[in-house]
């Protein structure tokens, strides 16, 4: 099915937004989490750590920002910065989930190259794979929220309250809410 250029900005405006919502979520969760449980170890191995999760997050929306800055540049999700303050200070996460939110907007809002080129690992083999920056903003989406109801178990594990829809994916959300109008007009 081919899209009329108005049609793919539409989609496009729309993949962006799911994108700034999740984001946007985490970032209002984020102001209001304690400092020290934003770098508390959960689980028996105590490897789970809310901060992790969210520097996780940051490391794969930079990749896709970096690899769009310049024509030609290569996506790569393995070559990540792993900058530790992102996971040990909340404050500077929210921060640069703002700035990355902004960048997506300006960014991917309208018209833009939508060619990208992905280096994949498997097996330590590496190799180029052909994407696209609407493909790849439906994968963060999807990982975004993933993380999410990750970081939503753990909050609620420590006492923090979690909205309702926090780290649900919207195909979810939409399910739930015609489960809801079907249950509604048959009462």
């Amino acid at each position: 099915m081919t899209q009329s250029g108005s049609e793919r900005d539409e989609t496009v405006n729309d993949i962006v937004e799911e994108n700034a919502h999740a984001i946007g979520q985490l970032i209002d969760l984020l102001e209001n989490l304690p400092g020290n449980l934003y770098r508390q170890s959960f689980g028996q191995r105590k490897q789970h750590v809310i901060g992790k999760h969210v520097r996780h997050i940051i490391d794969h929306y930079s990749a896709l920002l970096s690899a769009t800055a310049s024509p030609g540049a290569l996506l790569d999700y393995e070559n990540r910065d792993r900058e530790l303050s992102l996971e040990t200070d909340r404050r500077a996460g929210a921060n640069r989930l703002s700035e990355i939110l902004q960048t997506l907007r300006s960014r991917f809002s309208g018209n833009h190259a939508n060619e990208l080129t992905m280096l994949h690992t498997s097996d330590e083999q590496g190799q180029v794979v052909t994407t696209s920056v609407d493909r790849e903003l439906v994968f963060l989406a999807s990982h975004t929220i993933h993380h999410m109801a990750i970081i939503g178990m753990l909050a609620e594990q420590a006492g923090v309250e979690v909205g309702a829809e926090f780290g649900v994916h919207p195909s979810t959300l939409r399910y739930l809410q015609r489960q809801a109008q079907g249950m509604a007009e048959s009462a």
